[in-house]
C-alpha cells in the first residue's frame, strides 16, 4: 500500500474503531520530515574521570523537527533526569560508580517520540576510596593528666591528609588541624575530674574519613583552694610603730604564696615560703580603723581569702577641730536642724546647727581617744543626751543665764569624753525637747577630737545620693552593715557608681561563700577584678584605690557575673565607702555664706525633684537671678543638677570673666536615681577670701531654663 493509502487507512481506523496509532508508528507512516543528530561532547572518550563531572551532548536538527529532550545513559541505564532544554548536560558524581571502565551515551527524543542515539563514549572512573589512617600518639592510653597538655596524632593517606579533628568525649576539641604535625592544646581544667575519651578523626580531599582508636585518660586537677588565717595582730588589737603581720596557710598539695593586704591593697611583696609574714610600718597609715587580710594561692591557681582582721592604728596626734558642716557630722531628720550665725553668738566658724525638735540627732564619726562637743549655753537652750558607740546616754543640760545675741556670748565645751580605746567611734547627740530654761534648743557648733587622726574618713552609705545604680540591684537591711543597709546584685553588667571628692576611696563590702567577682574602675579606667569570696561571712574593706589627684572622681563597681571556683554564686555587695584625702567643706544652699537674689526669685525644691545633699536645693529660671557664695579657700565646686528642664547659667569668681555652664541633661525631674552632682569646679585660687556668683541666664538647650543650687564644696 502506498503512503497515501496508509494515511487513509489509519484515518478510517481512527474514526471507526477509535484506535490511535503510537507516535513512532505515525512517524513511520508519515512521509519523512527530518531527523536528529546527537553527539557526545564531554567527557572525551578514553579519558579518566573522578569526583563530580559534567556530561554533555549536542543535538542538531535536520529538517523541521524539534528536540523534546535528551536522556543521558551510563552503561545503558538512565543517568539523571531527561534534559529538556539546551545546552544538554547532566552532573555525574563518579563516586557512585565503581572504579573502572564505563560507557556514556545520549538519546535525543523529538516531538513525535522518535529517539536518536549518540555515539558512545568510554571513560575510566578512578576515584580515591581509600580512607586515611590515624592514631593518637599522646597522651598514652590510661595516662593521668592535669593542667594544660598537648594532644598529638599521626595521620597518613594514599593521596594526602586534608585535616585531623581531635575530639573529647565525642565533641570537637579545638579547631581541625590541617597540617602536620597534628596537635591541639587542651586545658584539662575545663573538664571534670575523672575518666574521659580522646579520639582523632582524619579526612582526605576525597572525603574519606577514619577515626583513631579511643584513648581513655584520667583528668585529675587540683580544685581545692588553700586555707589561710591571720595569726597576728589579733582582731581589735591597737597597733603602732612597726609590727609583723603573720598568717598560717595550708593546702592539699602545697601553698605557692601568701599576699597580705591592707584595706584591700597589697601590703608588701607576696610571701612564698612559710612562715608567712610581712613587716608593716603603721606610721604610713592614718590613725584609725584598718582592715588586714591575707590571700593564699596554690600552684594550680586556686585562691582563698582569710577572714578580715580589723585593727585600730594609734600613733599619737593633737586635737583636731571638726566643724558642724563637716561630712563626718550627720544631722537628721531632714529639716530638723537650722543654721544659726552671729545673731545668736560667736561660733567657731561663724555658724552652728540648732534644733529644738525632740528626737533630732547629730552624729559625729571620728577616730581618737577623746572628744569634746563645742555647743552653747543660753537662756533658751535645752537638754540633750550624748552616747558614744551605742553606750549609755549621758544627759547634758545646756541652759545658761545669757540671752541669745548678748554681747560676749560664745560657744564652748559642753561635753567631754576621754580615755576611749584608740580607733573609730560614733558620738550621737539627741535633742530631748525638755529644758530647765525658757527654750529647748540644742546648739552644735563643732567638735574637738584628741588622741587620733581626728575626723574619720567621710563614710558614704550605700543609700547616699552620691551612689547611683544601674542594672538589677537588691536593697536590704542588716544590723551588721555600717549604716544598717546594703545593696547587692548578681546580674552581670550591673554597676554601682560613687561620685566623690578626695584623693582616695575604700569600698566596704561583704565577703561570703556565695559571692562573686567585681570589676573596679576609677574615672572610667579599669583597675582590677576583686574576688569577694570567703569561706566564712565577714564585713570589711574589699578594695582601696591608689592615691588620686585631688578633685572629683567616680568609682565604678561592676558585677562580672563570674566567681571563684569555691564560691556557690556571683553576688557582689556594697555596704558603704570611705573617702580619704577629702579636705573639702560642704556648704549647703541655706548656709548664711550663700545669698540669693532678688527676693522671691529662688524656690526651695526637695526630693520630688532629685536627691539633694541635705534634702533640699534652691531653683530659679528667672533671668538675672543670682546666688553668691562667700568663702575662704583655694578651690570651690558648685553642686547642682543636670536635668531635662535645666538651663544655662554663668559663673564668675571675684568679678572675673563669666564662664557659661549648661546644666541640661537627659533625665526628667523626679526620675529614679536622679541626684545632684558637681557642675562647675575652680581650683588654684589664691589662698584667702573669694566670692563666687551664679547668674541665671534664662536661656536653655533643654525644655526649661531652671538652674539648681544644692551646695558648694570648698577646699582650703
Amino acid at each position: 500500500m502506498n503512503k497515501m493509502g496508509s494515511l487513509v487507512c489509519t484515518a478510517i481506523l481512527s474514526t471507526v474503531l477509535g484506535w490511535t496509532a503510537p507516535q513512532n508508528v505515525l512517524a513511520q507512516l508519515l512521509p519523512p520530515i527530518g531527523s536528529l543528530i546527537v553527539t557526545m561532547t564531554a567527557p572525551v572518550s578514553g579519558s579518566t574521570v573522578s569526583g563530580t563531572v559534567t556530561v554533555s551532548a549536542s543535538a542538531s536538527v535536520v529538517g523541521s523537527l524539534t528536540v523534546a529532550g535528551v536522556q543521558f545513559k551510563l552503561d545503558g541505564a538512565n543517568l539523571g533526569a531527561e534534559d529538556t532544554s539546551g545546552p544538554y548536560s547532566v552532573s555525574w558524581n563518579t563516586v557512585t560508580a565503581s572504579n573502572g571502565s564505563h560507557t556514556l551515551t545520549a538519546v535525543a527524543r523529538d516531538v513525535l517520540g522518535v529517539q536518536y542515539s549518540s555515539n558512545s563514549v568510554t571513560v575510566t572512573v578512578a576515584n580515591d576510596i581509600t580512607p586515611p589512617t590515624v592514631n593518637i600518639t599522646s597522651p598514652a592510653n590510661g595516662a593521668t593528666v592535669s593542667g594544660t597538655i598537648t594532644v598529638t596524632a599521626n595521620a597518613a593517606d594514599n593521596v594526602g591528609v586534608a585535616g585531623v579533628q581531635f575530639k573529647l568525649d565525642g565533641a570537637a576539641l579545638g579547631a581541625e588541624d590541617t597540617s602536620a604535625p597534628y596537635s591541639v592544646s587542651w586545658n584539662t581544667v575545663t573538664a571534670s575530674n575523672g575518666s574521659h575519651t580522646l579520639t582523632a578523626a582524619a579526612r582526605d580531599a576525597a572525603g574519606n574519613r577514619a577515626t583513631s582508636a579511643p584513648m581513655t585518660i584520667a583528668v585529675a586537677n587540683d580544685t581545692t583552694p588553700p586555707t589561710v588565717s591571720i595569726t597576728s595582730p589579733a582582731n581589735g588589737a591597737t597597733v603602732s610603730g612597726t609590727i609583723a603581720v603573720t598568717a598560717n596557710a595550708a593546702d592539699n598539695v602545697g601553698v605557692a604564696g601568701v599576699q597580705f593586704k591592707l584595706d584591700g591593697a597589697a601590703l608588701g611583696a607576696e610571701a612564698t615560703a612559710a612562715p608567712f609574714a610581712v613587716s608593716w610600718n603603721t606610721t604610713t597609715a592614718t590613725n584609725g580603723s584598718h582592715t588586714l587580710t591575707a590571700v593564699a594561692r596554690d600552684a594550680a591557681g586556686n585562691r582563698a581569702n582569710s577572714a578580715p582582721v580589723t585593727i585600730p592604728v594609734a600613733n599619737g596626734g593633737s586635737a583636731t577641730r571638726i566643724e558642724e558642716n563637716n561630712p563626718a557630722v550627720n544631722a537628721s531628720p531632714a529639716g530638723a536642724w537650722v543654721m544659726r550665725g552671729a545673731e545668736i553668738a560667736a561660733f567657731s566658724s561663724g555658724a552652728a546647727g540648732s534644733s529644738d525638735i525632740a528626737g533630732a540627732t547629730a552624729t559625729l564619726s571620728f577616730t581618737g581617744t577623746g572628744v569634746s562637743w563645742i555647743g552653747l549655753k543660753c537662756s533658751v537652750c535645752g537638754i540633750a543626751t550624748v552616747s558614744i558607740d551605742g553606750g549609755a546616754a549621758t544627759p547634758v543640760d545646756t541652759a545658761g543665764p545669757a540671752a541669745v545675741g548678748s554681747p560676749g556670748l560664745a560657744s564652748g565645751v559642753v561635753f567631754t569624753a576621754s580615755g576611749l580605746a584608740a580607733g573609730p567611734h560614733a558620738l550621737v547627740i539627741t535633742v530631748t525637747g525638755t529644758t530647765t530654761s525658757s527654750g529647748a534648743h540644742v546648739i552644735v557648733d563643732a567638735f574637738d577630737v584628741t588622741g587620733g587622726g581626728g575626723v574619720a574618713p567621710p563614710r558614704i552609705e550605700d543609700t547616699n545620693p552620691a551612689v547611683s545604680y544601674t542594672g538589677a540591684w537588691v536593697h536590704g537591711t542588716d544590723p551588721r552593715a555600717t549604716g544598717g543597709t546594703f545593696a547587692e546584685s548578681r546580674t552581670a553588667g550591673a554597676a554601682a557608681n560613687l561620685s566623690f571628692t578626695g584623693t582616695g576611696v575604700r569600698w566596704l563590702g561583704f565577703l561570703n561563700d556565695n559571692n562573686g567577682i567585681a570589676r573596679v574602675s576609677v574615672d572610667g579606667v579599669f583597675k582590677r577584678e576583686v574576688d569577694t569570696y570567703a569561706a566564712s561571712p565577714a564585713l570589711g574593706v574589699v578594695y582601696t584605690s591608689e592615691v588620686l589627684a585631688p578633685g572629683s572622681h567616680t568609682l565604678t563597681i561592676e558585677v562580672a557575673g563570674t566567681r571563684n571556683p569555691a564560691s556557690t554564686d556571683t553576688w557582689v555587695l556594697v555596704d558603704a565607702f570611705d573617702v580619704t584625702g577629702s579636705s573639702a567643706t560642704r556648704v549647703e544652699e541655706d548656709n548664711p555664706a550663700v545669698s540669693a537674689g532678688p527676693a522671691g526669685a529662688w524656690v526651695l525644691r526637695g526630693a520630688e525633684i532629685a536627691a539633694f545633699s541635705s534634702g533640699a536645693a534652691g531653683s530659679s529660671d528667672i533671668a538675672g537671678a543670682t546666688a553668691t557664695l562667700s568663702f575662704t579657700g583655694t578651690g570651690v565646686s558648685w553642686i547642682g543638677l543636670k536635668c531635662s528642664v535645666c538651663g544655662i547659667a554663668t559663673v564668675s569668681i571675684d568679678g572675673g570673666a563669666a564662664t557659661s555652664v549648661d546644666t541640661a541633661g537627659p533625665a526628667a525631674v523626679g526620675s529614679p536615681g536622679l541626684a545632684s552632682g558637681v557642675v562647675f569646679t575652680a581650683s588654684g585660687l589664691a589662698a584667702g577670701p573669694h566670692a563666687l556668683v551664679i547668674t541665671v541666664t534664662g536661656t536653655t538647650a533643654s525644655s526649661g531654663a531652671h538652674v539648681i543650687v544644692d551646695a558648694f564644696d570648698v577646699t582650703p
